[in-house]
């Protein structure tokens, strides 16, 4: 999980402590284009972003996303889109 909050902070220009700070990643997400999915469930935590140029992230890679955490899922679907617009994928 530190992997994740330091790639954040590199990415995205913030450190990652909590769901609050979590939830500024989904709003960006949102302002991209972006529709996140956050699906919780007994021993199920599903975090996935769909945009209408590209289609559902983890669908691209025949996967069903299960997280140990939903901050968990949060960034690392934060930093898959932020590498697909990078790439100008997006």
């Amino acid at each position: 999980m530190n992997e994740l909050v330091d790639k954040v902070r590199e990415k995205f220009g913030f450190d990652v402590n909590n769901m609050a700070d979590a939830w500024k990643l989904v709003e960006y997400l949102e302002g991209r284009g972006w529709v996140v999915y956050i699906i919780t469930a007994r021993d199920r935590k599903q975090v996935d972003a769909w945009h209408q140029n590209y289609g559902t992230l983890f669908a691209q890679f025949g996967e069903v996303p299960n997280f140990g955490s939903v901050l968990e899922g949060i960034l690392t679907v934060a930093l898959l889109a932020k590498e697909l617009e990078e790439k100008g994928v997006i």
